[in-house]
């Protein structure tokens, strides 16, 4: 990651009252404030280093690593970084991971809390609205909602205002030259109102945002054409002259943080740290709830050991085994080394006779899992899908039937990133739900609800259009 500053010593007296525990308003960061923070992150994590050490760039050796930056920078800094290529099938293989530690274990998919019954709690199966609830009952409530924890807790009876979230947008861009330029490097810069943005590759792709922007309603969340001119305006400060706009765009996103309830008048200014607010029994309510505020990726992990000790200590029980060190899912004996990854794909075509290509495919996308899934595609008869790259008609049926896929947007969206690549089209939709419905036993009333499902959601939350011309979708937008 790469840190560009426009001045050296800027933004130092806000730093020094900051750590005092005042909240003085950045202007903008220089090398000096900058260079320190990363140094104090040096020295933090110095005892579980894995990655190098911050570093240094003067003006020459910034304008050679990333060609065309604006003029106006005098120097930046460097740090690394792990990132998630695939956050939605994280989530699904931890998920995985704990129905399969203990056959007790459920995780039950398209579900809605909707209320209460005494000391039981009452789902609804989206899938089958009117069927009777299903009821669950327990000793501790964990609400790990997210940005829905409030609503979640009306659901229990309780009036709650532990959120206050900020909506964060994002949008892929396919722009070769600004790919090129970044040389597999991310870009941390401040925009003209010093919100922190990003701009890196992601994957054959470009991905830029953030927005930081408080939203009560997290349904509501999806990225404006307001936020859309912000980031445009701020990656062109970082490259002025750069060729770039709406028609590059090829998919966005939005979310909403669970940050904790406050009163800033600067979306920037609310902690990102983690609680645990806990509603103790009440009235007919004879469990606690333990709701999880804040928290991401970066700390998920000790956020659940933090959680479940407490949950351990109220059930008055000790902890017996630990995830500490556990890698997840596919990770589990996985080394992304060339050589290491090499012998994956020669053991794939050894044992299953996957071809070279399909191999360095599975092996990318589920890593250790990668077996089993080449395993199953041997199985019987396969072929690629018509219209994507790289995927075949059984890997896709695997999906759907080994991992908890109800409906055709949950394939499309968040077991693979053939959406947020923008590799859609009508004709390979189509393909791709024919053979989920084959899998799946949907009927052709079915299919056809699904790909409209589907349609519907790629243009109202992500601004993909599939069986319509781009240019009348975006002049709708801006005239409706």
């Amino acid at each position: 990651m790469v840190v560009p500053a426009r001045s050296w010593f800027g933004g130092l007296i806000p730093a020094m009252l900051r750590f005092f525990g005042a909240r003085p308003r950045f202007k903008e960061r220089g090398v000096g404030v900058i260079l320190a923070g990363l140094k104090l992150y040096d020295f933090l994590g110095r005892h579980e280093r894995i990655l190098p050490r911050s570093g240094f760039l003067g003006r020459r050796r910034l304008r050679r690593q990333l060609r065309g930056i604006a003029d106006s920078f005098v120097a930046g800094c460097t740090y690394h970084d792990a990132w998630i290529t695939a956050p939605e099938r994280l989530g699904l293989e931890l998920a995985m991971d704990g129905c399969a530690a203990d056959t007790g274990s459920v995780a039950l998919n398209h579900c809605e809390l909707v209320g209460r019954d005494g000391d039981a709690l009452l789902f609804r199966d989206a899938a089958d609205p009117a069927s009777e609830p299903l009821r669950a009952t327990g000793k501790v409530v964990i609400n790990a909602a997210g940005a829905w924890i409030d609503r979640a807790n009306k659901a229990m009876g309780e009036d709650t205002a532990f959120i206050g979230g900020t909506k964060g947008s994002h949008i892929l861009l396919d722009h070769d030259d600004l790919h090129a330029r970044l040389r597999g490097k991310m870009i941390y810069f401040e925009s003209a109102d010093s919100r922190i943005c990003l701009v890196f590759p992601y994957l054959d792709k470009v991905l830029l945002g953030s927005t930081d922007i408080p939203l009560a309603e997290p349904d509501d969340a999806v990225c404006t054409d307001e936020e859309i001119d912000y980031l445009f305006a701020a990656l062109h400060g970082i490259f002025p002259g750069l060729g770039i706009g709406t028609p590059d765009i090829v998919y966005t996103y939005s979310g909403v943080r669970p940050l904790v309830r406050s009163g800033a008048d600067d979306p920037g200014d609310i902690s990102r740290d983690h609680s645990m607010p806990a509603l103790e029994p009440a009235g007919d309510r004879g469990f606690p709830v333990l709701s999880l505020v804040g928290g991401k990726w970066t700390t998920f992990r000790a956020f659940a050991q933090q959680t479940t000790d407490e949950v351990l200590r109220r059930l008055g029980k000790t902890r017996r085994s630990t995830t500490e060190a556990r890698p997840i899912g596919g990770g589990d004996g996985f080394s992304p080394t060339p050589e290491h990854l090499a012998r994956q794909v020669a053991a794939l075509g050894a044992a299953h006779g996957t071809s070279p290509k399909h191999a360095q495919h599975l092996v990318a996308f589920y890593g250790a899992r990668a077996d089993t899934m080449a395993a199953f595609c041997a199985a019987a008869p396969d072929r690629p899908v018509a219209g994507l790259v790289g995927y075949t008609e059984r890997e896709l049926t695997f999906l759907a039937t080994r991992e908890l896929v109800v409906h055709l947007e949950d394939l499309v969206l968040r077991r693979t990133p053939m959406a947020i690549l923008g590799q859609l089209d009508a004709a390979n939709i189509r393909e791709v739900c024919r053979i989920v419905a084959a899998a799946l036993g949907w009927d052709a009333a079915r299919s056809e609800a699904e790909l409209e499902r589907l349609r519907s959601t790629l243009s109202r939350q992500h601004r993909v259009v599939i069986g319509e011309d781009r240019q009348e979708f975006e002049h709708r937008r801006a005239t409706s």
